[in-house]
């Protein structure tokens, strides 16, 4: 499973795209569309693989054309302290 999303990361949308504060590390991170919903998604219910099929189905690609930029995101937001390490 991939996430949960941390505590005490503070999330708001500005400008359409979603920007997390993480206070620990005093750093903001300003996601895209993609990336948001791949945050949406990391919240301690879905896998890596499921992450993937769902957001496939939803931009209408392949899984395997995604899979890569996806693991991508998980690794940097877990990185960041944004999710737990998946």
């Amino acid at each position: 499973m991939v996430g949960p999303v941390s505590p005490h990361v503070l999330e708001a949308e500005i400008d359409g795209d979603k920007s997390l504060y993480n206070p620990r590390t005093e750093k903001v991170t300003i996601l895209n569309g993609t990336a948001s919903d791949i945050w949406r998604l990391a919240d301690g219910e879905h896998t890596v693989e499921q992450i993937i099929d769902l957001l496939a189905a939803s931009y209408q690609v392949e899984a395997s054309a995604i899979a890569e930029d996806v693991e991508s995101a998980i690794v940097e937001l877990a990185q960041a302290g944004l999710i737990d390490s998946p």
